[in-house]
């Protein structure tokens, strides 16, 4: 019985003091053998045997590998299509992957830059901190007091407010986050301050003579209509004739005839 135990001790010992294999860097493991890794580049044909070495082959035109590997192919170049708002930064080759961009007016929604979405506008009264990249949106802040923006911009930053005495004119209104300082000269306010007083006058004036000839005043509605007089005419008045009615002169318009009945003349 001793003699069998201490069998299956020494076999059971044997199997877990097999040391593990391990293989060394840019190799990998297959049927207990390290096989060497393709370098980048290149795609594996067929494993190392022990009598053969791995068998590689580089990629494709269009493909690429960036790393040591045993895969038996090779990944496609990224298309940067225009559609998507992107264009090439660099051209891929066997090792590395094309590089997209967005165009100008956008920028990446992504590190891997897929896609692209356009910079956000700074609406009035804020201006741009950092104007937008390729891979950055717009960065705005709001304008402090003495700067102001009135328009909507991706570009634009806030705008210092005008010096009126820098000018020679005098400040009207103080300017806002949104709108800039109101300038005007003394000569044109002064000026104004003449003006006015000249057309009030000459409104009165006009004023009163209307009302004087009395023009701005409407006919009474209640107003008695004159009697008509006859027009008269240099021309005959139209003949008349008379006739016996009973014994009795009638006077009958010209070209109208005077009918009386056979029961009357009788």
């Amino acid at each position: 019985m001793i003699p069998f135990c201490l069998l299956w001790a020494c076999v059971f010992t044997a199997v877990h003091m097999k040391p593990a294999i391990s293989c060394e860097k840019n190799q990998y493991l297959v049927n207990g053998l390290c096989c060497e890794m393709c370098s980048p580049g290149t795609k594996l044909v067929t494993d190392c045997s022990e009598g053969s070495e791995t068998q590689c082959e580089p990629c494709q035109e269009g493909e690429f590998q960036s790393s040591w590997n045993h895969d038996k192919y090779c990944h496609q170049h990224k298309y940067c299509h225009p559609n998507m708002h992107l264009k090439i930064q660099k051209e891929g080759s066997l090792e590395k992957d094309t590089t997209c961009v967005c165009i100008e007016g956008f920028h990446c929604t992504s590190p891997e830059c897929e896609s692209c979405s356009s910079h956000s506008p700074c609406q009035p009264g804020f201006g741009v901190k950092h104007a937008g990249t390729n891979s950055t949106d717009t960065i705005c802040e709001p304008c402090k007091k003495g700067f102001f923006s009135n328009v909507s911009s991706a570009f634009e930053k806030c705008l210092p407010w005008t010096s009126c005495k820098d000018t020679g004119l005098s400040e009207v209104q103080e300017g806002t986050d949104k709108t800039d300082v109101l300038c005007q000269s003394d000569k044109s306010r002064m000026g104004l301050l003449v003006l006015i007083p000249i057309v009030l006058g000459l409104f009165f004036v006009i004023m009163g003579l209307l009302h004087w000839r009395g023009l701005c005043f409407k006919a009474p509605k209640n107003k008695v209509l004159q009697k008509m007089e006859p027009i008269e005419t240099d021309e005959d008045p139209l003949p008349v004739q008379e006739t016996l009615l009973r014994g009795q002169p009638v006077t009958q318009e010209d070209g109208k005839e005077s009918r009386i009945s056979e029961q009357e003349g009788q």
